[in-house]
């Protein structure tokens, strides 16, 4: 991936949805990896790290649902919530956009983390989750986990995983939609893929940090997401982060 031209973004469909991004809130394999992770640990250091503080379908902690709860989303203009998954990342979305919402929420495969090899990576079978999370639909996965191995994903092919998630929201007839997913696979789609191109059109907030930057736990960001003529048939995603809006920053509430 790259970031956009001005060009490109002028170029791009008039179809234009909203999309909110959020990572994850801590879960159980994050601590000392993200601390490491953050004070410049090499990525062997931090998958060792990782692989240490292993867990199944790794949960949130404590913190990490102190970390969803401190930005909730109060809103009724999300027509629809999208998730890997993963029980950490569905859980996120149920604290954040709470379940009194009567929005339609999807779980999708191609949002799920970087692939194979680690335990927290591996999800639960459909009839665990929708025991877990009810409110979720699970009929575009498949009811065992059918993808994880013990070998890891490779980066190419989690950025592919990532573009076609971005198709796929495309096609959908909602216009604002909320996305709870992964660290890995946005960085990967976001800064490898060739056919993801990333703006910046915000004018406030943290401008030193780019719009296809890793995302912290439970960060959350706003994308404009459009569409361009490609290659062979496929499509250019342009994603362009726009301004978080005012009582963001006043409230750490995001009030919509």
């Amino acid at each position: 991936a790259s970031m956009a031209s001005n060009s490109l973004v002028n170029s791009a469909k008039l179809t234009r949805k909203t999309l909110w991004i959020i990572r994850h809130g801590q879960a159980l394999h994050n601590p000392r990896a993200e601390q490491a992770k953050d004070n410049g640990c090499s990525d062997e250091q931090f998958m060792e790290l990782m692989k240490h503080d292993d867990a199944l379908d790794a949960e949130l902690t404590e913190l990490g649902r102190k970390q969803a709860n401190s930005c909730r989303v109060l809103s009724d203009k999300f027509q629809l919530i999208l998730s890997s998954p993963l029980s950490r990342a569905i859980e996120t979305a149920d604290i954040v956009v709470p379940r009194t919402s009567s929005v339609k929420r999807v779980i999708l495969e191609d949002f799920r983390e970087i692939n194979g090899l680690l335990l927290n990576a591996k999800r639960r079978s459909v009839s665990e989750l929708s025991k877990n999370f009810p409110s979720w639909d699970f009929s575009e996965i498949a009811e065992k986990d059918e993808l994880w191995s013990e070998k890891l994903e490779s980066q190419v092919d989690c950025a592919e995983r990532g573009y076609r998630g971005f198709c796929w929201i495309l096609e959908r007839p909602e216009q604002n939609i909320f996305l709870a997913c992964h660290g890995g696979i946005l960085r990967f789609s976001m800064q490898q893929h060739p056919l993801i191109k990333v703006a910046d059109a915000r004018t406030s907030g943290e401008l030193d940090r780019p719009p296809d930057a890793r995302f912290g736990n439970c960060e959350v960001r706003k994308y404009a997401l459009q569409e361009s003529a490609g290659e062979h048939g496929k499509p250019i995603i342009l994603l362009t982060e726009v301004n978080m809006i005012e009582e963001f920053a006043k409230s750490s509430n995001i009030i919509v």
